[in-house]
């Protein structure tokens, strides 16, 4: 990707496709080379690359080889708006980037809900059963070997890997009880592990609320490995050690999911190889000001480009921090920022000042009835952005949520059960986008609540 100094932005982009490779191996009495021990139970897609070359003179776009995404095409803007998010930072751990399974994007949860039938379906396969073998000893290792297909370990303590630990322990709940459930035979082996190296869940949240999500996932008998790194991640195993001990366990499992840590995306990258070193902020972020603005090469295009959300490193200080520090990474903050960025484009204000201001208009132009309006208003001048936190929600299982709310920095109340779980989801619903969204999601729980959860393998 390059930013030229007109404002021109040019992207390709490389597609490719999911692939998934069956292999069967028949069974060898006193062995065990089922399907799942030898090969991964997922779709990986290769990487997806944004390349975009400029001749020397920077005026022509070489063409993006690439089969099936087409050719760079060149678009120019009068404002680029950077709200790309963050991609999971994995590459930390030995083997995690390549093993593990990352909860990013609607295709990251498409591949990962695929895993998780087939391991189900592996796990329910004849060879892996003990009636299929006669020694005790085929029979150990066949108990053993269906237990690891159907384990699944979650990295981070965070609000995605507790939401997910209790999502997870619902949907296997539901479909191994005793009356309906498709996976009965499996219910003693099914089993989560929640890997957090801090001391307590949700470190964001009240000590109270972090409490009651262990309580929780415990009761729900979530295996919890608090103040634990992961060392190592395999295909069918995790490496981990116990701070402070340096006791070290390996423990097979079938499936990893990384819930810990972000990282920047390419496209970012790109982007601040062509903006001033000053531009770079902490942890790959992009530094701007506080109407969402970064540091471009000339003068003459700063304003041009807006940042936003995750990728946005914007530090703001209230009368309880020491200094100033970058605000959470959450959807909370990149929603109002995107509010924000939208009503400033929208009244036009020229970015270029600082501060934001209405431009000067013609005479015919300058009683408009957006422009008295703003004036009457004193919003002559575009005011910075603030953030207003309103809480935090976190759901924990079994219909029962954390909420934690808040304005600004003034705690109202903290609730947790079944009440929470009903504000959750109330806060949930009303943030979506369209009314269809809203009716196909309630429509949704309500089928579920009704007939169970859809089991069906995509």
């Amino acid at each position: 990707m390059h930013v030229g100094e007109e404002n021109c932005l040019s992207i390709g982009n490389e597609i490719s496709q999911l692939i998934g490779n069956t292999c069967l191996t028949e069974p060898v009495t006193g062995s065990l080379q089922g399907l799942a021990s030898n090969a991964a139970c997922r779709l990986d897609p290769e990487p997806v690359w944004s390349q975009v070359i400029y001749n020397e003179d920077g005026t022509m776009v070489q063409r993006d080889p690439s089969q099936g995404a087409g050719g760079v095409i060149e678009l120019e803007y009068d404002h680029l708006i950077c709200a790309v998010g963050t991609a999971a930072r994995s590459t930390i751990v030995p083997g995690a980037k390549e093993f593990c399974f990352n909860l990013k994007t609607s295709q990251d949860s498409k591949r990962l809900r695929t895993a998780i039938g087939e391991a189900l379906e592996y796990a329910s396969r004849p060879d892996v059963q003990e009636y299929y073998y006669d020694d005790d000893e085929s029979k150990m290792l066949a108990t053993a070997e269906r237990r690891r297909r159907v384990t699944i370990a979650v990295v981070g303590g965070g609000p995605t890997g507790v939401e997910l630990s209790g999502e997870l322990k619902d949907f296997f709940s539901q479909i191994t009880r005793a009356s309906d459930g498709a996976y009965q035979h499996l219910k003693d082996d099914i089993s989560v592990i929640l890997v957090h190296g801090g001391s307590d869940l949700l470190p964001a949240m009240d000590r109270d609320l972090r409490q009651r999500a262990l309580e929780a996932l415990s009761e729900q008998g979530v295996d919890l490995r608090l103040n634990t790194r992961l060392s190592e991640v395999g295909r069918d195993f995790i490496t981990i050690k116990e701070k402070g001990t340096g006791i070290e366990e390996t423990i097979p499992v079938g499936i990893t999911v990384w819930a810990a840590g972000n990282a920047p995306v390419p496209f970012v990258k790109e982007l601040l190889n062509n903006l001033p070193p000053e531009a770079a902020g902490s942890g790959g972020r992009i530094n701007v000001d506080q109407w969402c603005r970064c540091l471009t090469p000339t003068p003459e295009t700063f304003g041009s480009i807006l940042v936003l959300g995750d990728v946005a490193c914007f530090e703001a200080q209230d009368k309880f921090d020491d200094a100033p520090e970058p605000l959470p990474q959450t959807a909370q903050v990149a929603g109002q920022q995107g509010a924000f960025v939208a009503r400033m484009l929208n009244r036009g204000y020229d970015m270029q000042m600082t501060p934001p201001k209405l431009p000067e208009l013609s005479e015919s132009e300058a009683f408009s009835l957006l422009r008295t309006w703003l004036v009457a208003r004193g919003l002559e001048e575009a005011p910075g952005f603030t953030f207003l936190s309103l809480g935090l929600l976190a759901y924990v299982g079994q219909e029962e949520a954390l909420n934690q709310v808040t304005l600004g920095n003034v705690p109202l109340f903290n609730y947790s059960g079944k009440i929470a779980f009903a504000l959750w989801r109330s806060v949930y619903l009303t943030k979506q986008a369209s009314t269809r969204n809203q009716a196909l999601i309630a429509f949704d729980w309500l089928r579920t609540e009704t007939f169970g959860r859809d089991i069906t393998r995509l």
